[in-house]
């Protein structure tokens, strides 16, 4: 299958969670009985692939994407986090904003073969929960609301000739959390996110897991590995995808 274009990240790049919150304090959290106000801003680059089906009114078709297939051909995205705090609270944003198109195969007699464009804007919003913090580990627990807006454009191509559809959907999902870090060694830490959720869509979740290196104390930068997955069907519209690759990231705490 080839690809026309796919657009999905470039700008910026994280340690965050496409969806969950944004990177922990890495090796010196601030203690919980700070009564001051810390923040955090994490740009990130998610390479991810894109795996599932999509469609709209009835002309649905499989995707199956690699970030490689794409990478030649990319267009413009956003992508970052930003995490206030204060003691044991926070509250946190993570945007996400891609363009994409891409060639599929029909699941069906009329139709072999379609195209597609998409516009889509993610973002989560969460609050914050620190319920475990020692010398070396500390751990939050999040809830909030997953934010999605996609805008599609459907082409299909058979023995019958040609059909198109375009729509646009927006909705929004609960969702709970938790994201644990834990120093390995030296400037070296190890985090994990993952979340769950559903409403408007039968499901949603997360789960990213990386490894950080604190550059300074008010620096770090991370790898890892990130999947999201959404199933959304409703009204003919259908977005059943996972979207998952490395990630990497730099924050900056003040």
């Amino acid at each position: 299958m080839k690809t026309k274009r796919l657009l999905v990240s470039l700008a910026l790049t994280s340690i965050t969670a496409l969806a969950g919150p944004p990177p922990a304090a890495p090796m010196s959290p601030p203690t919980v009985a700070d009564s001051g106000w810390s923040f955090r801003m994490a740009p990130y680059l998610w390479a991810q692939g894109l795996d599932g089906t999509t469609g709209i009114a009835g002309l649905t078709g499989d995707v199956d994407m690699s970030f490689s297939d794409i990478a030649s051909d990319l267009d413009f995205a956003y992508m970052g986090a930003f995490e206030a705090r204060r003691g044991r609270w926070g509250i946190m944003t993570d945007i996400n904003y891609a363009e994409l198109s891409d060639s599929f195969a029909m699941r069906g007699l009329l139709f072999t073969s379609g195209e597609f464009k998409m516009k889509q804007f993610l973002s989560s919003v969460t609050l914050n929960y620190r319920v475990m913090e020692t010398p070396t580990s500390v751990l939050d627990l999040y809830a909030g609301a997953r934010l999605n807006w996609i805008e599609l454009d459907v082409n299909a191509r058979g023995d019958v000739g040609v059909a198109a559809a375009t729509g646009d959907k927006s909705w929004a999902d609960a969702i709970i959390g938790a994201r644990w870090q834990t120093s390995l060694s030296g400037p070296w830490f190890l985090r994990l996110v993952g979340d769950i959720g559903g409403g408007s869509s039968d499901s949603t979740w997360q789960a990213m897991g990386l490894v950080g290196y604190k550059v300074s104390d008010s620096c770090n930068i991370g790898l890892g590995y990130r999947a999201l997955g959404t199933d959304y069907q409703k009204g003919g519209f259908t977005y059943d995808i996972t979207a998952s690759g490395p990630v990497l990231g730099v924050e900056w705490k003040w």
